[in-house]
């Protein structure tokens, strides 16, 4: 079983800012108190926030692997969610920096420390400009550990 699939929010969790705004579209929200996004490259990555403003502050967030209807760990992942909680005084989460990245090549690897890393490939609409250039783009987030200050 991968551990990162597990739908218990309290098993992976970082405290952490998320990627800068412009990098996401909002969906509509069908849940009440509830705000979603997309990356603007991929809809395989979603923010679900309980504020509709949940920039430039810092989150518990939980990355949460979709895998379907059925939920099952053999099915194949369709998405990941990253599910924003309010600060507790004394979480028992780790500090994170994340960074989105637009990756180019075949696949996507790093050799840095990191607790956690996911990649998307990048959906879009110029499949003429997909044709001509043999290397992938992807979008990558990286959760590294945070600076100690």
């Amino acid at each position: 079983m991968n551990l990162t699939d597990r739908q218990d929010t309290d098993f992976l969790k970082f405290i952490g800012k998320l990627p800068p705004q412009e990098n996401y579209i909002p969906v509509q929200s069908f849940n009440q108190g509830a705000w979603y996004w997309v990356d603007k490259n991929t809809p395989c990555l979603q923010i679900v926030s309980p504020v509709p403003d949940p920039w430039g502050q810092e989150w518990v967030i939980a990355p949460v692997v979709d895998r379907g209807i059925k939920d099952l760990v053999e099915e194949p992942p369709l998405s990941v969610s990253l599910k924003l909680f309010p600060l507790p005084p004394l979480d028992k989460a780790t500090s994170v920096e994340i960074t989105r990245q637009i990756e180019y090549g075949k696949f996507v690897h790093t050799q840095e420390k990191l607790y956690y890393f996911v990649t998307f490939s990048c959906q879009n609409d110029d499949s003429l400009a997909e044709r001509e250039n043999p290397l992938s783009e992807w979008v990558t987030y990286f959760f590294y550990p945070k600076a100690k200050q």
